[in-house]
């Protein structure tokens, strides 16, 4: 039988746990915040792509892989730097507005819309990890 001792010690210690996550989760969003505000591009590898959507100009939609849940879907080439100045870019598509399949979900079937130069590689990384 628990006594009511270790009932609000396992209380206390639930209290601090939260307290010790929920800062955790402040500084990360924190240091994701301070790289968008650096203009630094991403890396393929730091960006999650669209199973099927894609960017006006051709590209995937993607978001960095360290964004939160209040973040959005926008155009891979202008995460990574690289966007045609020539062509029209879809605006930001906010995950709390728009459904849009990542390439990560079982449900996408193995569909992406990252480089398929970048596909190879990774596919070669994840099979020498193995």
């Amino acid at each position: 039988m628990i006594s009511e001792d270790e009932y609000r010690e396992a209380c206390d210690a639930k209290k601090a746990a939260e307290l010790v996550i929920n800062e955790f989760h402040k500084q990360e969003l924190n240091t994701f915040e301070e790289r968008l505000k650096s203009g630094r591009p991403f890396t393929d590898d730091e960006l999650t792509y669209a199973a099927y959507a894609r960017c006006r100009c051709g590209q995937g939609l993607a978001y960095s892989n360290d964004c939160g849940i209040d973040h959005y879907w926008e155009c891979s080439a202008i995460l990574k730097g690289t966007p045609d100045l020539n062509v029209a870019h879809d605006p930001k598509y906010p995950f709390s507005c728009y459904s849009i399949k990542s390439e990560g979900q079982p449900s996408a079937y193995g569909h992406t819309t990252r480089p398929a130069g970048v596909i190879a590689n990774r596919q070669s990384a994840i099979a020498n990890r193995q």
